[in-house]
């Protein structure tokens, strides 16, 4: 497995996987979305990292540059998906916050603090946890910048243990703050500016070492049963679930991050620039599935209309990325966005 692995999938390859383990989570009784999402965070901490270096200006006007260029990097996308969500929760007759009024509308355009009025999208919170990230960035560069590398790194095992103290003591898994996600971010950063990462010939074993402790330690093995989780499941299983997902994000850490080191195709670039409306338009077909779904459905027919879900998210999500996203960034990158890095799942 590790062998597989360190051959090398490339950056755009190895995010469409991850955002296809979110599609599984959210088509499943599977809660195994969480490791996705937080090596997203460390991918775009990375990306983030070489942009701000290559930030043209100085002082209020970089900063204001760098933030502006992100938020187009993600919103026009986003935009996008809530409308339509909106749009197909109202014909479905579910209740939805797009209802609120213009404030809330005023929210999701900001995309940090969005979380807080309501979402139509569930997988949003990770976006406004990113745009919180964008308006840090510069802050942990210029931090990341003057520690030592043992300092640094030490940092981020310090941010890590405070994300795993905050999920133990009940803060939910997606929570919209950036602070239990933090060491997450900080490791893609300095993996770009402050590598290697100490110990990553044996932390490249962590994926081999969580199985095997699962499977031969006793009292561990019922952190399994956490992996599914319902909305009545009691607060403890979702510490365990939470605590969980976050030790298998830290061991699957430096393999991912090893992904941006690979050369990336033409094909490669345009296979992770799918991952990202991947990652947000497959909820529109998710909603109608499971509106439509009997109660008493099959396998095989939960396996056929997840089939077609997929077919139709990958369908939408290329049309968007063709008439929508590419001419977007374009623009963008010709008044001086930045190269042509993925978005977080990106996102």
């Amino acid at each position: 497995m590790v062998t597989f692995l360190r051959a090398g999938l490339g950056p755009g390859v190895t995010r469409l996987l991850l955002a296809m383990v979110v599609f599984v989570s959210h088509f499943s009784a599977l809660a195994i979305g969480a490791p996705a999402v937080a090596s997203f965070f460390a991918l775009s901490g990375y990306w983030i990292a070489g942009l701000w270096e290559q930030q043209g200006g100085d002082g209020v006007r970089r900063y204001a540059g760098f933030v502006v260029s992100r938020w187009l990097r993600i919103a026009p996308l986003l935009i996008i998906a809530i409308c339509g969500q909106a749009f197909i929760d109202a014909m479905l007759g579910v209740t939805s916050p797009a209802s609120s009024g213009l404030l809330w509308w005023a929210a999701q355009g900001l995309i940090a603090g969005s979380a807080s009025a309501g979402l139509v999208l569930p997988q949003q919170w990770s976006l406004d946890v990113e745009m919180q990230f964008y308006l840090l960035a510069p802050f942990l560069a210029l931090l990341a910048g003057r520690l030592p590398r043992v300092a640094a790194w030490g940092l981020v095992g310090v941010m890590m243990a405070l994300g795993a103290w905050m999920f133990h003591t009940g803060t939910a898994l997606s929570a919209a703050t950036v602070l239990p996600h933090a060491g997450f971010f900080l490791a893609g950063m300095l993996w770009r500016m402050r590598p290697p990462m100490p110990w990553a010939g044996m932390l490249q074993w962590g994926p081999v070492f969580v199985v095997a402790v699962l499977v031969a330690v006793p009292s561990v093995r019922p952190l399994l049963s956490s992996l599914h989780v319902t909305d009545a499941a009691p607060p403890e299983v979702r510490c365990a679930q939470a605590l969980l997902m976050m030790g298998i994000g830290v061991a699957f850490l430096p393999l991912v991050l090893r992904s941006v080191r690979v050369k990336s195709s033409k094909l490669d670039r345009w296979i992770g620039d799918l991952a990202y409306p991947v990652y947000l338009f497959h909820w529109w077909f998710r909603s109608v599935v499971y509106h439509l779904r009997p109660a008493d459905a099959t396998a095989l027919h939960k396996l056929m209309d997840t089939g077609m879900a997929l077919v139709g998210t990958l369908v939408v999500s290329a049309v968007m990325l063709w008439l929508v996203d590419g001419p977007v960034q374009r623009w963008r990158r010709r008044l001086g966005g930045g190269g042509a890095e993925p978005v977080m799942v990106h996102v």
